[in-house]
This record gives structure tokens, sequence and C-alpha cells, in this order.
């Protein structure tokens, strides 16, 4: 019995810690009702996301982010996050610069698609605690 109420325990206590992830895009890809487009070179827009199992969102461009919790929609196989009415960082931030944003995150090959507003981009992705952009 005792055996079980720690097997228990420690099962309740892994699902407690939240995995997190930070990933990053080498292209940017736009999308608007009639197709998709890819930026011309140079046109790079740096992302940064960073999320988490249980739902916490961070995606930065330029000089701000869009901040908060979504609902986790799905787990396995893909894990699946969507945030609705995410608010702007920067100072310059109103309701009209708010996104829903939505991630479908493979844990098997650590790729992010992420679709915020017209942008509908691939990211790669490590553990969140790894200290940033270090290599696989």
């Amino acid at each position: 019995m005792r055996a079980l109420c720690v097997l228990a325990l420690g099962m309740a206590c892994a699902h407690a810690q939240a995995e997190t992830w930070r990933c990053f895009n080498d292209v940017e890809v736009a999308c608007t009702w009639d197709g998709c487009s890819i930026a011309a070179d140079g046109g790079l827009t740096p992302m940064d996301l960073a999320f988490s199992s249980e739902g916490g969102v961070s995606l930065c461009a330029y000089t701000g982010c869009w901040d908060g919790s979504g609902d986790v929609v799905a787990r396995l196989p893909f894990l699946v996050i969507a945030a609705r009415q995410l608010p702007w960082s920067d100072p310059h931030g109103g309701p009209d610069r708010e996104r829903d944003v939505l991630i479908a995150f493979d844990p098997s090959d650590r790729v992010a698609l992420v679709k915020a507003g017209a942008w509908a981009l691939p990211l790669h992705c490590r553990p969140g605690d790894d200290g940033g952009e270090g290599t696989d």
C-alpha cells in the first residue's frame, strides 16, 4: 500500500512540473485569405516563442511580446495551445494589438507551428531550461 501511495505521489508531482520550450524561426511566412508568401531576403522578422505544457505563452517580435495563457486543447501526439486575445507588452500596445495565438508542437522533432495574426510560422525548439539557443 505504501509503495502505491509513493507511486501515485510521484506521478502527481511529475504531472505538476510543466515542460517549457524556447523556439526560433529561420523564415517568415505571412498568409491572408488569398495565399501565403515567404519574406524576401533580409525581410525576416525574428520571433522568439516560449511556451509551457500547461499553456503559458510568450511570443515576441520587434519591441514587444504577446504574453499570457492559453487552453491546452491536445497533448498527444501534438501539444496544441490556443490562446485568445493575448495583450501586446510594449508601451504602444492596446486592444488593437491583441492577437489570438495558436501553437501546435511536435516533441518528436521539436518543431512548432505558430499562427498569430498574418504570421504562419514554423519554428525550431529547444527545452526552455537549456540556456536559450544551444545546439541540439
